[in-house]
Formats: C-alpha cells, structure tokens, sequence
C-alpha cells in the first residue's frame, strides 16, 4: 500500500482576485520525500486545483497506507500560511479514512545529497510560472530546481533556516545541469533556481553557470534567480546570463538607508544600489525589485523614500510588500516584546488574502502602511515611463497585461 504525499491547495485564501497571476511551483522537496518512500505517489492539490473533498474522491482510488502534508509553498516562510491548510486537511482525511495523516512544515532531510529531481513523480504540464516571468515568451511552462540550500546570511526578518533546520549547503552542480536537461526534454524553459540566494560568486555558481553555457542550454532557458545588491559582479553578471538567467530578484527592502542597515540587510548605499541596477540591465538581464513598507521605523517620509527609490530603478517588476513578521524570525521575539498584536492565522499572513493582518510601525497603524502598498503599487505600473520601457523590452502584449494587473481591485 503507498503513501501518499499532498501539497495543500490554499492559493484563493491567499492570493484571492489575482491567484491567476501567481506561479504555481514544483514542490521539489515533497518529490524528494515520496522518491525515499519507495512505494508513494503525489497529489498536487494545488496544480490539480482540488479542493478537500477533491482529494479525499482521489484518495479513495487507493489503498492508502499513510498520508503525509507538506505544508511549504514557493518560499520557506509560506509554511506558515501553509500549515493550517494542511491541519484542516489532516482533520477532514482522517474523519473518512482509518490512516495516519502527518503534517509537516519543515525539511528535516538534506537535499543536497538527494541527487536529481524526480519529476517524473509530478504532474509537469500542470505547472505555470509567474505572469512576469514568462513576457516576452511562447508560454507559461515552469520548472524549479535548485544549486543549494539555506542562506549565508542573517536578516532580522528571515525565517529560512527555521524552515531548513541547516546552514547553507551547495549541491553538487552537475545535478542541476541534469534537472535543467530534464526539465527541457519535457518542453519547460521557464525555471526558478530556488536557492535563497544563487547570485553569488562562489565555486558552486561559477561551476553551474560554466556547465549551463557548455551545454548549450543557455539560450534555451529562461531562469529567475535572487540576488542580493553586495554579492554581484559584472563578471558574475555575465556569467548569469550565458547560463539562461534573465531574471534577478534583488532584495532592495527600503529606499531609507538607516531602515535597511538596521535589518541586517545591508550597509550599501542607494548609489550602490543604482549602480548595481543599471550594472544588470547593461546585461540584459531582467529585475524583479522587492521592497517592504511598515518597517517598525518607517514613517510617511521612509516610505515615500522607498517608493521613489524604486520608480528610479524603474525595474522590470517590482513587488511591494507589507513587512510580515514570521515565527522563527528575530523580528518576531523584538515585535512580540513591544506587545505588537502579531498575525495568527494563515489569512492574516497572506498579503493578498482580504484577512490580511497588517503590523504597525512605531508611528504608524498597519492598516495605513497596506494602503500605501496599494496606493504604490498603481503609482509605479501606471507610470508612464515604466509602461514605455516595459513596451520597448518585451512588447504591446506584455503592457496590456500590466494594464488588465493594475485593474485588478484588492478587497
């Protein structure tokens, strides 16, 4: 009898009117784990896009001798919006089914020593990457995989390593050139690297980027990647991109420089930052701009600061975020002993999810910080002149669906 593995299905709770816009990833690491079971199966609620009582018809075509929810999403911090999907699910299976169902939210293997990924073991045609990733492109094919695991950093408001229960460990770099192989004899050249930080020049990266460009797949493919502004290079910049990397995801955070040294994110200045933008432009790779409003610092002025910063980077894409506060984090303990109210369901943690829980600044009520992100978020993708460049780069279909994006009212 097998066990059966199941990545929950929570994508309208947390994206609610603009799920359609997001990815929908390979959980490479609950592949791992069926593959070490032996006699397992996968059932990827949210590519099938099945509902509880979907998984539970689908259950009942097997003889099932133990079900196991991995509760992680795209990112290690969606565990936490995860989790109480899979406790509602753990409930309703074992109401039906006389089988153990076990719940987990963490990694508690190593990836790194778990050779190739087993895409057999996923429904590859079901996945689809980000609206961003794939303009410019045939289609909306989309595979991961993945050259280490952890961060070598420590931001305040990080959770990774709670969720990897380990320090960063790189993989043996002729196993992503396998995945990548693979994943291109099934017609997919949209693929994440999903490392928390693959942009960075070390043996590991150089040595995936020179099999990549060797094997001729770097014009195939189309990989996005995060970077960091202190960790890149024009020579690792040229490297990336021979190796298909088109897009870099830089964690920008604040445009107030105080703000962003105070998390551990960096000390470089703006005009490092700008430098570092324009730097990856001029090789014609792509910037995805993260930045946060309601740093507990932040007031109107460090916000208008951040907002301003990025229509000056003029990126690609840009997300704009409200600062969450994850279990596992330091800025949790810190927000917790200011007796801040914290998130506790996972709608409270979903950004999109109209139950999101927004946390205040010293100055400022949480729910004025969401009305900036919102307000700033129309105010950048309407802009005239990203729309013009956006036009330019990638063509008149792409601006159209930035335009239907932005029509898009978050309740």
């Amino acid at each position: 009898m097998p066990t059966v593995f199941v990545k929950p299905n929570d994508k309208k709770r947390q994206y609610s009117r603009v799920q359609h816009l997001s990815a929908i990833e390979m959980p490479a690491w609950l592949s791992f784990m069926a593959k070490a079971q032996g006699d397992s199966l996968i059932v990827d609620m949210e590519a099938e896009d099945l509902d509880e009582m979907g998984l539970i018809l689908r259950l009942k075509d097997f003889a099932v001798d133990e079900v196991v929810l991995l509760a992680t999403g795209s990112h290690p911090s969606a565990h936490i919006q995860q989790s109480e999907a899979a406790d509602r699910l753990k409930k309703g299976v074992e109401a039906i089914f006389a089988v153990p169902v076990r719940v987990e939210n963490r990694l508690y293997f190593d990836p790194t020593l778990m050779g190739v990924i087993p895409y057999d073991k996923l429904p590859v045609k079901l996945y689809r990457a980000h609206n961003w990733h794939s303009w410019g492109r045939p289609d909306r094919s989309y595979g991961v995989t993945f050259s280490s695991i952890s961060c070598p950093f420590k931001c305040d408001f990080c959770c990774v390593k709670d969720f990897y229960h380990s320090d960063y460990r790189q993989r043996d770099p002729r196993l992503v050139v396998e995945d990548v192989k693979a994943l291109v004899a099934k017609g997919v050249t949209n693929i994440k690297m999903m490392d928390e930080l693959f942009a960075i020049d070390n043996k590991g990266t150089r040595a995936v980027c020179e099999l990549l460009k060797a094997e001729g797949l770097g014009e195939l493919i189309n990989i996005w990647a995060y970077a960091r502004i202190d960790t890149v290079s024009a020579s690792l910049l040229k490297s990336l991109r021979g190796a298909g990397v088109r897009w870099l995801a830089y964690g920008i955070e604040s445009g107030n420089e105080a703000i962003r040294a105070g998390t551990m994110k960096g000390k470089f200045t703006n005009a490092h930052v700008q430098s570092v933008i324009q730097m990856t432009k001029d090789h014609d790779i792509s910037i995805v701009g993260n930045y946060m409003f309601g740093f507990w610092e932040d007031g109107i002025a460090s916000m208008r600061e951040t907002l301003d910063l990025a229509k000056a980077l003029n990126c690609e894409y840009s997300n704009f975020y409200c600062m969450s506060v994850y279990p596992g984090s330091r800025l949790y303990d810190e927000m917790k002993s200011r007796g801040v109210a914290l998130p506790l369901t996972s709608e409270e943690f979903a950004q999109m999810s109209p139950n999101f829980k927004p946390v205040p600044t010293k100055t400022l009520d949480g729910r004025f910080v969401m009305a900036f992100r919102d307000a700033a978020f129309n105010e950048y993708f309407r802009d005239p002149g990203y729309l013009a460049m956006m036009g330019a780069r990638f063509g008149a279909k792409a601006v159209e669906e930035i335009k239907a994006m932005t029509s898009i009212e978050i309740r």
